[in-house]
């Protein structure tokens, strides 16, 4: 049995992370914390796990409690941290304190970057600098060697998993011609923008429009470099003056959840779309999430809301756009995109498979 506690459970990302894990007869749900609701029982805030009838569903008796470094470290083998960016990089040293061997999935930004400059330039001062390098980058289906091994994983950004599961095959195979830009444009479901109450966010706002949002100052575009950069010169490129600019462009989207990004890449002189194909093939063979899909108009976020899927799918350019390729992916934001992926990280480093007791399918909310 893994003991779980689940820090910052009241936002999306718990939700769906207690929901998931609540239906796993291997999982006990030690603690839920939520400043806002402490004291009151899951199914009193959110009546949608009242008796759900579920076999090993207990959610329905937990309550959320308010943090307890001590009380956590002692109840659980690990816990998900699901938290405002320097946030949890405050919790975590106490915690190991209490209990250095706990296991620790951080589904925030606090530990994604390697180099803490980056992290401090776009979400500013580090609480626990000691610790960043301690923490995998949890990109499951390609890092999932590291994560086995690891004690704590930092999990993706929504965005930079729907854009780095197409790209980094690429890269590791020295198929993208660095002298152009790689273009990404990504369109998410409002729910990315967390259940903070907030005017652009609003039913009246979003119904019926689409928009682009801190076109040159998103967060998760640095997220993006930093991963491409690794991947370049892991692949052989000198250095980061050769990899190819990145440009990146969100859009908010009238649905509730789901990315739909698209990237333009200009490949290298002899690569040719059965490359393209076996790249992928080679290094998602082994997961049972990622898909190559035939047709690029099947790539759409109607195939994957409520999973932990990534279907990918791409076309080569002809005559006037040789040498270019099109590739499409689709996530659902809060499922691969976050406590999906975060739960198939918590099966690589308890030595599972990576889909155990992941839903294949769930039109939970």
């Amino acid at each position: 049995m893994i003991k779980v506690s689940i820090i910052g459970a009241s936002g999306y990302s718990g939700i769906y992370l207690i929901y998931a894990l609540s239906l796993r007869p291997d999982v006990a749900i030690s603690a839920i914390t939520s400043q806002t609701y402490s004291g009151k029982k899951l199914s009193e805030v959110f009546p949608q796990f009242t008796k759900t009838g579920h076999k090993h569903n207990l959610a329905s008796e937990l309550e959320f409690s308010s943090f307890d470094a001590a009380a956590v470290a002692e109840s659980s083998d690990v816990i998900f941290f699901c938290l405002p960016h320097n946030e949890s990089s405050k919790l975590i040293p106490d915690i190991l304190k209490k209990n250095g061997k706990i296991k620790i999935i951080d589904v925030g930004a606090d530990f994604r970057f390697d180099r803490l400059e980056t992290y401090e330039e776009f979400y500013g001062k580090h609480n626990a600098p000691e610790l960043n390098q301690k923490f995998v980058y949890g990109l499951s289906d390609i890092f999932s060697d590291k994560i086995k091994n690891s004690q704590f994983t930092a999990n993706p950004g929504c965005y930079p998993t729907g854009a780095l599961l197409p790209i980094l095959p690429l890269i590791f195979k020295s198929a993208v011609d660095a002298a152009f830009p790689v273009i990404i444009d990504s369109l998410s479901g409002i729910s990315g923008a967390g259940r903070g109450i907030k005017l652009q966010n609003l039913f009246c706002e979003v119904e019926n429009s689409v928009k682009a949002y801190n076109v040159w100052s998103h967060r998760h575009l640095p997220e993006i470099q930093e991963k491409a950069a690794g991947a370049f010169l892991n692949s052989g490129g000198k250095s980061d003056n050769n990899l190819p600019d990145i440009l990146f462009t969100p859009h908010v989207i009238p649905v509730s959840r789901g990315i739909l990004t698209t990237i333009y890449i200009k490949l290298n002189s002899g690569i040719s779309q059965e490359n393209i194909m076996e790249a992928y093939k080679e290094f998602y063979s082994g997961s049972p999430f990622v898909s190559i899909l035939k047709n690029i108009e099947d790539c759409n976020i109607k195939n994957v809301v409520y999973s932990n899927n990534c279907h990918i799918a791409f076309e080569a350019g002809k005559k006037q756009n040789k040498g270019m390729i099109k590739i499409v992916s689709a996530i659902d934001n809060l499922g691969k995109g976050a406590s999906l992926q975060a739960i198939q990280n918590m099966n690589l480093m308890f030595g599972l498979e990576p889909n155990c007791g992941i839903p294949e399918y769930s039109p939970f909310p």
